[in-house]
C-alpha cells in the first residue's frame, strides 16, 4: 500500500514547499492517484508525469522549469543533497536536455507536499497504489469515445487568436483551473463575420 509512512522509508520531503492545488493538471496528468512523479525526460526532451502506471509527457512544461530552475531550485537542491543525489550542482539528478534523470519528484496530490526519490525506488512505490485498482469497461469505452470525438475536432480547420491567460491554465487561489475563455489550448476560437448581401 502506497502510503506517507512508506513514502518517508526512501523519499525526502522538499521542506518549506506547498504545492498548489491540481498542479498535475496542466502537466497531463488527468488520472486519480494520491502520488505521481515528475521528471525530465531526456529521450522526449520534454517533461513528463506518471503515476506508475501510466504516464505523460508534453505538458505545461514551464510548470516544472519554473519551479525546479526558480521557485524552489534551493529547496530542491537541499533534498536531492539528502536523497543522495551525487553533486546536483554540476549534473542535474532531475533531468535535462544533456543527461537522464536518476531522480524524481513526488507530488503528493492530496496533502500538496512535494518529495524527491531516486526513480528506481519511487516507481515501484507508485505502483503499489494500484494494486486494489480494478479497469471499469465503461469507463475505458467512454473515454476512448471522447478521445475520438476530440481527435475529429481537432481536424476542423479554425483560425485562432493567442488567449491572454498562461497557455490554457489560470493560478487561482490554490489551484490550478482551466481557462474558461479558451478551455485549455490557450487560444480563442474566431468566428467568422457571415457577410449579408
Amino acid at each position: 500500500m502506497a502510503d506517507l509512512r512508506s513514502l518517508t522509508k526512501f523519499a525526502v520531503n522538499v521542506i518549506g514547499i506547498r504545492m498548489p492545488g491540481n498542479w498535475d493538471k496542466p502537466l497531463g496528468y488527468d488520472g486519480y492517484a494520491r502520488f505521481v512523479v515528475v521528471y525530465w525526460d531526456y529521450a522526449n526532451d520534454d517533461v513528463f508525469i506518471t503515476d506508475g502506471l501510466t504516464g505523460e509527457s508534453g505538458g505545461a512544461w514551464w510548470l516544472y522549469t519554473n519551479l525546479v530552475e526558480r521557485d524552489a531550485r534551493q529547496e530542491i537542491t537541499s533534498a536531492l543533497m539528502a536523497c543522495g543525489a551525487p553533486d546536483p550542482l554540476s549534473k542535474w539528478p532531475l533531468g535535462d536536455s544533456d543527461n537522464e534523470a536518476t531522480h524524481g519528484l513526488i507530488l503528493d496530490r492530496f496533502a500538496h507536499g512535494l518529495w524527491v526519490a531516486k526513480l528506481n525506488e519511487a516507481i515501484p512505490f507508485l505502483r503499489q497504489q494500484h494494486h486494489e485498482a480494478t479497469p471499469d469497461k465503461n469507463a475505458t469505452a467512454l473515454a476512448l469515445v471522447r478521445q475520438r470525438k476530440e481527435l475529429f475536432e481537432e481536424e476542423t480547420i479554425r483560425s485562432f487568436f493567442p488567449c491572454h491567460c498562461n497557455r490554457g491554465w489560470i493560478l487561482s487561489l490554490d489551484y490550478y483551473v482551466p481557462c474558461p475563455e479558451c478551455r485549455r489550448s490557450g487560444r480563442i476560437e474566431v468566428i467568422p463575420q457571415q457577410v449579408i448581401l
